[in-house]
């Protein structure tokens, strides 16, 4: 194949260190949703769950391909959008799909909804992006639109600071996509043994099970 696609890979580097020299004595306030650490003769005020505002997200996945159709590939993800409050957020999202099996690029285009269960520093969570997908496999020469994409993703969220967390989570993606084939018709001796091809085009519902690790900010 004569284009040739360099995955850009990036490495998420989290750090977070807490150093504690004495016990701490936590309290939680219901009231304030927030918890104050005594510890060293001083006090400090950490905000429980994610605050209000803007939420950067960026993802990494590996896809798995199941089903008739199911394709292996890599995810990347960057999306903006709004934290509402603790629990619930939107966003606008575009990313990339490489395809190893057909050496081809993806680029969708989707709306993510996510919902944090519970208002704590670990917490399980539940993402869905809905979007339509395009062909950048030329790079974006002849940019094709390709078909409707269904992400859900289940998971867990840590909080390491009071607009930031580390995300894990498993999820399905489902990716329509129409192919075509070719089929070749040989008249016969009557005809000259001349034949003909006849393409045909179907759909594809590419289902994957998909590892990813992601970081909100």
């Amino acid at each position: 194949m004569k284009r040739s696609f360099v995955l850009l890979s990036f490495v998420l580097v989290t750090t977070l260190v807490f150093a504690q020299s004495n016990y701490q004595d936590v309290i939680y306030s219901k009231k304030k949703e927030t918890y104050w650490v005594r510890g060293n003769n001083s006090s400090t005020k950490t905000t429980v769950g994610l605050q209000s505002g803007y939420k950067g997200i960026v993802e990494l996945g590996y896809l798995v391909g199941v089903g008739d159709y199911g394709m292996d590939r890599l995810k990347l993800d960057i999306i903006n959008g709004y934290q509402i409050n603790p629990y619930f957020s939107l966003g606008i999202g575009i990313g990339l799909r490489y395809y190893f099996d057909r050496e081809k690029v993806l680029m969708p285009l989707f709306a993510d909804f996510r919902v944090n269960f519970i208002n704590k520093n670990v917490s399980p969570y539940l993402s869905l992006g809905l979007g339509y997908s395009f062909d950048a496999t030329n790079g974006f020469e002849g940019f094709e639109s390709v078909g409707f994409l269904l992400n859900p993703t289940v998971g867990v969220s840590f909080k390491i600071s009071d607009k930031s967390s580390v995300n894990v989570g498993l999820g399905y993606e489902m990716q329509i996509m129409k192919s075509s084939s070719a089929h070749y018709y040989n008249m016969g001796p009557n005809q000259g043994y001349q034949g003909y091809y006849r393409y045909y085009t179907f759909t594809e519902h590419s289902g994957t099970i998909n590892v990813i690790i992601g970081i909100s900010f």
